[in-house]
């Protein structure tokens, strides 16, 4: 009866373990830090609104979150993809500024407080 207790309490460590482990791979590693973006869990710098717009940007989403972190210090939320003022930016939120980044070059062109 121990035998089988302890070979079920084994099982059972290790399916919550696979199950733990299977979450934080699919949430992007052990580093990414997920955000509450309108009542849904997302990881922190993924696009969130303007995915259809994507195919108009000459540069990657990586690359418009590398030109904000230059820019600005703190941890990195959410991203949007928008136009403003005539062009196509990426909106970035690093710490409590929105640093928007040019989708053709990879330039700031603005940075301003976070609503």
């Amino acid at each position: 009866m121990r035998k089988r207790i302890a070979m079920l309490a084994a099982a059972v460590s290790t399916a919550v373990l696979l199950v733990l482990v299977g979450a934080t791979l699919a949430f992007g590693g052990p580093g990414a830090r997920l955000i509450n973006d309108d009542g849904v869990w997302v990881k922190a710098g993924s696009l969130d609104d303007g995915k259809d717009l994507q195919p108009q940007a000459s540069i990657t989403l990586a690359q418009a979150i590398a030109s904000a972190r230059k820019a600005v210090s703190g941890s990195l939320d959410q991203v949007d993809l928008e136009h403003y003022r005539g062009r196509l930016v990426y909106m970035v939120d690093v710490g409590d500024q929105e640093v928007r980044v040019d989708a053709a070059n990879g330039n700031v062109v603005a940075i301003s407080p976070r609503d």
